[in-house]
């Protein structure tokens, strides 16, 4: 009898050892979608969790706590009520686990691995001699999935081949500025050359980069005429009275279009030339740094 119960007792050792990694494995296989059928995976198309889930609620701050041992996130099986997100999902495991059986299902998210961690045990009954022996009455199980979200990956591996080129076609502002050659600052014997008008300044620009003036049609359907548009595909716009406020209405939004959509303009730079000594009609630091950040070389004229 004793070497009976001790087969069983390993029997059900090996059965709830399975159990744990089919549980483990399936949540990890329907996890980029909690409305999939934890057994085959099916879903209605217009059933998700989302766009942003996996920002916002795919328990990214584990990544922080992999160096303090974080627990990650986790629930009791079997699960009767759920809150998150997270929870939800892990929730699934209890309609995997007959009745009896009772453990914790666990979360946790490294960035590069994700991780289904299922721990589950079932009480068994044996003789007193047997369960001194063993120092146990239960079986217990352990396993831990890792998600793989191949969706996703096609998804990112498609976007970055997608924009990639177009991105490395651009110029940086770096390249921009160093393309500028100010006859100004390379011969200071020559005549001091003064703008007192848009339209001068724009002259001024063509021969200082060789461009010539051209008419673009922005995506939207706007004109835009740009004042020197050099052999390297950058746009040279000259600005001496214009405010702020009518280059963020009017100029920006066309110029933030071509350099989006138009593959002929490989950069933009805008000239800002000084009405006097007090810096009068110059942009802010602010706006200046807006500028920047859309991709848009700024260059100061005195």
């Amino acid at each position: 009898m004793l070497l009976l119960f001790i087969g069983m007792y390993a029997y059900q050792n090996v059965y709830m050892q399975q159990l744990a990694r089919s549980t483990a494995e399936k949540l990890a296989f329907t996890w980029d979608n909690s409305n999939k059928d934890v057994n085959t995976g099916s879903f209605n198309p217009q059933e998700h969790d989302g766009l942003y889930w996996r920002l916002t609620q795919d328990h990214m701050s584990d990544l922080f706590g992999l160096l303090q041992g974080s627990g990650g996130a986790s629930i009791s099986l079997p699960a009767s009520q759920t809150n998150g997100l997270i929870e939800k999902k892990l929730a699934k495991a209890t309609s995997l686990l007959p009745t009896g059986v009772t453990g914790k299902a666990t979360y946790r998210n490294y960035l590069l691995d994700h991780q289904v961690e299922v721990s589950i045990d079932k009480s068994f009954l044996m003789p007193p001699i047997l369960r001194k022996w063993l120092h146990t009455s239960v079986t217990r199980g352990k396993a831990i999935a890792h998600v793989v979200d191949a969706v996703e990956l096609i998804r990112t591996t498609d976007l970055t081949r997608t924009y990639l080129p177009t991105l490395v076609g651009r110029i940086s502002p770096e390249k921009a500025k160093a393309a500028l050659v100010d006859p100004m600052k390379s011969d200071l014997s020559g005549p001091v050359i003064t703008i007192q008008s848009e339209r001068q300044a724009a002259a001024y620009l063509r021969s200082l980069v060789g461009g010539k003036e051209v008419n673009r049609i922005t995506a939207s359907g706007k004109s835009r005429k740009i004042d020197a548009l050099d052999a390297r595909g950058i746009a040279h716009q000259a600005f001496y009275s214009l405010t702020e406020a009518q280059l963020r209405a009017e100029q920006l939004p066309k110029d933030i279009e071509l350099l989006q959509q138009d593959p002929t303009v490989k950069g933009v730079v805008w000239h800002f030339f000084k009405k006097d000594a007090n810096g009068k009609g110059m942009p802010s630091e602010a706006f200046r740094k807006e500028l920047e950040r859309k991709g848009i070389v700024v260059v100061i004229h005195n």
